[in-house]
C-alpha cells in the first residue's frame, strides 16, 4: 500500500516503535481492564474497521466475528500482525484462550 505523504515527506520508520508484547504493554493492559484482545489491539494502533479491512483482506463481517470472541485463524493472526507491525506471536499471547487460534 502506497503512503500517502506531501512532497518531500519521508515515511516514517515504524519499526522504531516496536514494543514486544508483555504483561506491560498497553494492550494487556486494556485488556486486563476489560477490553477484548481484538479491541485493544485495533485501538492501540487507532485503525478503523475499513482501514483493518484494507490492509488484512480480512472481510467486515469477519472482523466483527473476531471482535465477537470467533476462533481466530493463523492466517488472520499474521495479516493482523503485518497490519499493526507487531510479531504473530505478540497478538496470540494476547489471546484469552489458546484455543482461539485455529491452523489455516
Amino acid at each position: 500500500m502506497a503512503s500517502r505523504r506531501r512532497k518531500g515527506e519521508r515515511p516514517i520508520d515504524k519499526s522504531q516503535f516496536y514494543r514486544p508484547y508483555d504483561s506491560s504493554h498497553a494492550v494487556a493492559h486494556a485488556i486486563r481492564t476489560g477490553s477484548r484482545w481484538f479491541l485493544a489491539w485495533q485501538f492501540q494502533y487507532g485503525f478503523s474497521d475499513a482501514r483493518l479491512v484494507k490492509q488484512t483482506s480480512i472481510a467486515p463481517d469477519r472482523l466483527r466475528q473476531l471482535d465477537h470472541g470467533a476462533p481466530v485463524l493463523s492466517a488472520e493472526i499474521e495479516a493482523l500482525a503485518a497490519a499493526y507491525g507487531v510479531q504473530p506471536s505478540d497478538i496470540i499471547a494476547s489471546l484469552p484462550d489458546p484455543a482461539l487460534l485455529l491452523e489455516g
